[in-house]
């Protein structure tokens, strides 16, 4: 309700005509009649005397109630999770944009309207101006969030993101000596949150937490060392496939149950980048059998149940993911993205065995 509805209805409610409220305030009829009719707003200096005159905070008389802010922030937040989880980054930044506008220096709002931007900039197939001005946009947030922001977690995401935009060579932005100040201000990966954690809880009654973030810290420092692994550059090509094998051979140690969960979106990503090796290489048998664990492993992703589910591997039980909660840069499902990168393979065109992994994997 805006201001001129709540004047309304206040007056109506004192039993007021339009010519009294004038009246009691030194004001024109004209004036009150174009405040209710949401022409015109009352003249700041009239405010506190309005609130006053019907006995009700600045807040109801400005037509906010308690609670509102918070509500909009929850309501945005599901509307992200369906359009992350669908792949649609542009209405996801449209959606924040339209957050920001509406709570105009909200940390929380500026927050994920970076990271939507920068999903955008890293999805790939968009158009370099664009790229670069979504860039600007984000590096813009970002150095508002550090100069302004107390939120240690929000401030974090800032640091993070800045040395992820100043680090990509493609980006007219593209700065390293930025890149390195802003990664030089990240805490030590030795203090951080979750690794401190592990030392915070230490009574009886938090055994189940001491746990829990001992499991997950152990998938997420695995992620870590499997992510180094995979995307080292400037590697000869068997070097860079040794590495890509070691990575399967660390997670079937950590997760030896095969209960991988998130895990196979990670592991069909590590065999599609050996394919890759083996397509520069023209080597048919293991590009086909590299093939087929990526798409094993996506299609096993794709169709993980709803809901929180937890590992089983005794290393990292008490650990869990669930799939509704993660967000993706694309439309397309990870089985989609890995049929549609076999079926470009031009040396394989017309092979009897991806003919046919193609046919089992596309009636799924």
């Amino acid at each position: 309700m805006n201001i001129g509805a709540v004047i309304k209805e206040k007056r109506q409610k004192k039993d007021l005509t339009q010519e009294q409220l004038a009246e009691y305030l030194n004001v024109s009829v004209s004036a009150v009649s174009q405040w209710e009719s949401g022409k015109t707003t009352p003249d700041f200096s009239l405010l506190i005397p309005l609130a006053n005159f019907f006995d009700v905070s600045l807040d109801e008389l400005l037509g906010r109630t308690p609670g509102e802010k918070e509500k909009a922030l929850a309501e945005y937040d599901e509307k992200e999770m369906i359009l992350t989880n669908k792949g649609e980054i542009d209405a996801a930044i449209a959606l924040w944009r339209e957050a920001l506008s509406r709570f105009p220096g909200d940390f929380h709002c500026m927050d994920m309207l970076t990271f939507n931007l920068l999903q955008r900039i890293f999805a790939g197939g968009y158009i370099i101006d664009t790229a670069n001005t979504y860039a600007k946009e984000a590096v813009s947030l970002c150095e508002q969030i550090l100069r302004d922001c107390t939120d240690e977690k929000i401030r974090g995401n800032a640091i993070q993101n800045l040395v992820y935009l100043y680090s990509r060579k493609d980006l007219s932005i593209a700065d390293e000596k930025k890149a390195v100040e802003y990664a030089n201000m990240a805490s030590d990966r030795y203090f951080c949150k979750e690794k401190l954690l592990e030392y915070a809880y230490f009574t009886e009654e938090s055994k189940d937490k001491l746990v829990h973030i001992k499991h997950e810290n152990r998938i997420s420092y695995m992620d870590f060392l499997v992510s180094s692994l995979m995307y080292e550059p400037n590697i000869p090509i068997e070097e860079h496939l040794q590495a890509l094998e070691a990575s399967i051979k660390l997670w079937q140690i950590l997760i030896y149950d095969e209960n991988y969960l998130f895990f196979h979106n990670r592991l069909s990503d590590v065999y599609r980048a050996i394919a890759e090796i083996h397509v520069i290489k023209q080597r048919k048998k293991e590009t086909l059998e590299a093939l087929e664990k990526a798409l094993f492993h996506a299609q096993a992703y794709d169709t993980l149940p709803e809901g929180e589910q937890h590992y089983t591997s005794v290393f990292v039980k008490a650990a869990t993911f669930d799939k509704s909660k993660t967000a993706t840069n694309t439309t397309q499902t990870q089985l989609e993205w890995t049929l549609n990168y076999a079926k470009s393979i031009a040396f394989l065109q017309n092979d009897p065995k991806l003919l046919e992994l193609i046919q089992k994997y596309q009636n799924v």
